[in-house]
This record gives structure tokens, sequence and C-alpha cells, in this order.
């Protein structure tokens, strides 16, 4: 009886919900993260932010999601002969207890197709995917685009 009662508690342990979103995400943390407002008619934007990966396993980070947008990928800018292009890249490694910045000119996670305009000064969310499925979901504030300093 003792061994039927320890195999029902491990299978309820195991189909719990809980349990189901463990993995690569239990160990991110987010810092600095934020949404570039645009203008009204502006069909895209970017988020920029840090992901700290506080475990002792190496995470991969595959894709994100927002209802803000129609489409979220992962991209990053890479030299096309003297053109610098954006490009949807398949993924980010993080080592463990690294630091990855996501950062304008650089990696970032871009929102396809806004669904509404973004207004400054409100939040959301937005959730990370990674190799495993789980996910880390995380609020960010609509910061203005800083107009470029005159000289």
């Amino acid at each position: 009886m003792t061994a039927l009662r320890l195999a029902a508690a491990l299978l309820l342990t195991c189909a719990s919900p809980f349990s189901l979103a463990a993995g690569m995400a239990d160990g991110i943390a987010v810092e600095a993260a934020h949404i570039r407002q645009m203008p009204p008619a502006a069909p895209n934007s970017a988020a920029f932010l840090t992901v700290i990966n506080t475990a002792t396993m190496p995470v991969r980070l595959t894709g994100a999601h927002s209802a803000l947008a129609q489409t979220v990928e992962l991209h990053d800018h890479v030299r096309d002969g003297e053109i610098m292009r954006m490009r949807r890249i398949e993924g980010i490694d993080i080592a463990a207890g690294a630091r990855a910045t996501l950062a304008p000119g650089g990696k970032h996670v871009m929102l396809i197709g806004l669904k509404q305009p973004l207004v400054a000064g409100a939040t959301a969310q937005i959730t990370l995917v990674f190799a495993d499925g789980s996910e880390h979901t995380f609020s960010a504030p609509i910061t203005p685009i800083r107009p470029a300093p005159t000289h």
C-alpha cells in the first residue's frame, strides 16, 4: 500500500501544472526592460532588456510573444557589406550565471504588426520562450523615443 501511495504522489507531482512550467525559465530574471514607443502609424516596435541566467546550467532563449503584436521575434543587426540590416535569429544562448543584453543596434525583441498604438508610460507584458518550452513573463514600461541631441 505504501508503494502505491508513493507512486500516486509521484504521478500527481509530475502532472502538476507547476512542474510543467519548470525548466530553463526558472533561473531567469529580467532587468532594465522597456518597449520603444513609436509614432501611431508605425507598424512595428522593439523591446530591449537584460536577461539574467541565475541557474547553474546554460539556457537558450528561442522566442517571445505578447498581446501587443501579431508577431514577436528575436532579431539582431548584421553587417551586409557596408549596410547594417536587421535579421531574425533562432535563439540566444545564455551561459550559467551570465547575462544577455538586448539593446538598440544589437539583439532585441521585435514586435511586428502592433495591434494598437503604444502609449508612453503604460506597461505591457512580454513572455520569453526557452528551448525546453518553459516561459518567463515580465512587464516593461513603454518609453518615448528620445530625439537626437542637436549641436
